[in-house]
């Protein structure tokens, strides 16, 4: 299972949200991402973890993959 981390537009600020580690509003979006980014440096070695930000029109834009990606996926 990956755990994946949303940095999400919200209104002027921008909020950090994940299943496991709940939500935090911030004012940028670099301090967002810094946030998610420390969420996945605390989550349990090797946890396959993805981090999305939203973009223009609630688009993801941007995508970072930590740990085992199985990629090219199985089957």
């Amino acid at each position: 299972m990956r755990e994946k981390i949303y940095v999400l537009s919200h209104g002027q600020q921008w909020k950090v949200q994940c299943e496991h580690c709940g939500s935090e509003i911030t004012n940028t979006q670099s301090d967002a991402i810094k946030i998610a980014k420390k969420h996945v440096a605390n989550f349990p070695a090797g946890t396959l973890s993805q981090i999305l930000v939203q973009g223009d029109g609630g688009k993801f834009r941007a995508e970072w993959t930590y740990g085992q990606d199985p990629y090219p996926p199985r089957g």
